[in-house]
């Protein structure tokens, strides 16, 4: 009996008679309770907040219909829908040759068999549908057929870039050798030229050892191994604010290989936990496709801003569908529920076991609701329009 849309914008929706909300006189009463979504004759109805949350005292919200000046004439529940503050993700890819064999390491000799070919697939299915909910960006390294990078992305991250991040691996084909700790470098200084307040990741996929020596130089094959720059690398990445994500494509055979990818992951912030590695090992499309959505989903923000919602609310209430597609009430909640971060209550969090919910997907859909004061918030209404099992 949900009014909810998808996940995929910040829309206002009206779903009965907008609301007309303004600051009252200085000391105007508090009120309690809720009325069944009728108004009051006469004058001003006061902060009556549901749930416990309430402006501050001495705020007023008054409710047309009878004398009162610049309201509607119908003051009922407005519904927000609002989404998590989407993450700044940036895809750090290993574009060396090695990625055209398969996961062997043998020459790949039908289509589709090379690890270029499975990593595009899993990276176009995930990213396409996560884009709405992920600012992706994408650099490859290395990008010429030696040991180069290049300073930018070839995909910045921004929202809905999920096509670009698709086009860009299909027309690019591995070439070079794999300067890890170069392209690490490069992401670093990139982010760092963002100025939106998203949280931050890099995300490193790669099949083997770095083996670009002295910052990556265009010399080729400089060195057999580059590990400890590249595992430092992943250290001051964290410690400049951008936690690393660390997938090895059909490593778990190589020791070498497996060592190093398990001392970044750690180095990264986000070590596998319960696995045989401490880094993403996979080894073809189904198991990438699950990692990348299992990492997106640990990284979803429980911050979620309430964009075009008037100020100085009382009767509010957040809702949010549950994994059996019921839509459920949000209790308001330091520790499992929700609270506002801030004094201009224009943004929420989720706490506790409602930010685990939202992070493994057992939660969606979320709406803000809010009506004047003594009004009769409905979290779920009936096909009739009337209220379902959640009146407040």
């Amino acid at each position: 009996m949900s009014r909810f849309n998808g996940l995929s914008k910040l829309v206002l929706l009206s779903a009965l008679a907008g609301c007309g909300f303004n600051p009252g006189e200085a000391g105007a009463p508090t009120g309690a309770g809720a009325s069944n979504g009728t108004t009051g004759a006469g004058g001003a109805t006061g902060v009556g907040a549901s749930s416990g949350i309430g402006a501050s005292p001495g705020i007023g919200l008054t409710s047309g219909g009878n004398g009162d000046v610049g309201l509607p004439t119908s003051c009922g529940q407005t519904n927000v829908q609002v989404m998590p503050e989407p993450p700044d993700i940036l895809i750090v890819q290993d574009k060396s040759l090695s990625m055209n064999q398969d996961a062997s390491g043998a020459d790949c000799t039908t289509a589709g068999c090379s690890k270029w070919s499975q990593v595009s697939t899993a990276m176009a299915s995930v990213v396409a549908t996560t884009d709405t909910n992920v600012n992706w960006g994408l650099i490859f390294f290395g990008t010429d057929n030696q040991c180069g990078v290049t300073s930018r992305p070839v995909v910045p991250v921004a929202p809905m870039s999920g096509s670009k991040v698709q086009m860009a691996f299909s027309t690019n084909q591995p070439s070079s050798y794999t300067p890890t700790a170069t392209a690490v470098d490069a992401a670093v200084t990139y982010m760092k030229s963002l100025n939106d307040t998203n949280p931050k990741y890099l995300l490193l996929a790669t099949d083997g050892l770095p083996n670009c020596g002295a910052g990556g130089g265009r010399q080729g094959n400089i060195t057999a191994d580059d590990s400890p720059a590249a595992e430092a690398a992943v250290t001051n990445a964290r410690n400049a604010g951008f936690p690393t994500f660390v997938v090895g494509i059909a490593t778990a055979s190589d020791q070498m290989a497996t060592n190093t990818l398990n001392t970044m992951a750690v180095n990264g912030g986000f070590p596998q936990q319960g696995a045989a590695t401490q880094y993403y090992s996979v080894s073809d499309t189904a198991g990438l496709e699950a990692v990348l959505n299992q990492i997106v989903g640990m990284v979803a923000s429980c911050t979620i801003p309430l964009t075009n919602v008037p100020s100085n609310l009382s009767n509010v209430a957040v809702s949010a569908k549950d994994s059996t597609g019921k839509t459920i009430e949000i209790q308001p909640d330091p520790n499992n529920g929700w609270s506002y971060t801030n004094g201009q209550m224009n943004v929420i969090r989720l706490n506790g076991s409602s930010c685990d919910n939202l992070q493994s997907g057992a939660y969606t859909d979320f709406q803000f609701l809010y009506a004047c004061a003594g009004e009769t918030i409905c979290i779920d209404r009936n096909p009739d329009g009337s209220c379902g099992d959640h009146p407040m």
